[in-house]
């Protein structure tokens, strides 16, 4: 994570551009792990657990004016991640809790039943939710471009 001087802390990854399309670009990334041991396949053993996990792809927008092959730094704001992590997962939790409760009085088939309509209705509400965001030009999570880099020494696409 890094911190421009006077603005928030920012999730950072490094990537390679694989294709540009118009104003956007396709770029890719190592899954990493949350620590170093990880992408040796050495450590604690989450990385044998996973198996190998295909790359990271990302599609962002091509603000650098990069080709194929290019290294860059995407990232996102860290507070930019909070909003996105409670539409996708609080919203539809939410839902689902309140629709239980309110079908309690119905049976178990009832509560199933409104659970999973509040479920739908959580999930229906966050993508309205994220869309009226992106609408109105605010912070949606998303990764952007940041700068262009060099390409890493060992061949991993991570950025400490």
């Amino acid at each position: 994570m890094s911190e421009d001087e006077g603005s928030a802390p920012v999730v950072e990854r490094l990537v390679r551009v694989e294709a540009v399309e118009g104003r956007l670009a396709r770029v890719t990334a190592d899954r990493l792990g949350g620590c170093g041991g990880c992408s040796e396949r050495s450590g604690c053993g989450h990385a044998a657990l996973m198996g190998d996990r295909p790359p990271l792809r990302l599609t962002v927008e091509n603000t650098l004016a990069a080709r194929p092959g290019d290294w860059v730094v995407v990232g996102m704001p860290a507070a930019g991640l909070l909003g996105p992590l409670l539409w996708a997962y609080g919203l539809p939790l939410g839902g689902f809790l309140a629709g239980v409760l309110a079908g309690a009085g119905f049976g178990s088939a009832g509560a199933m039943a409104c659970g999973a309509a509040g479920l739908a209705v959580g999930v229906l509400a966050g993508r309205r939710l994220f869309a009226a965001r992106r609408e109105k030009g605010r912070e949606t999570g998303e990764p952007r471009m940041l700068r262009r880099a060099e390409p890493p020494a060992d061949g991993r696409c991570s950025i400490g």
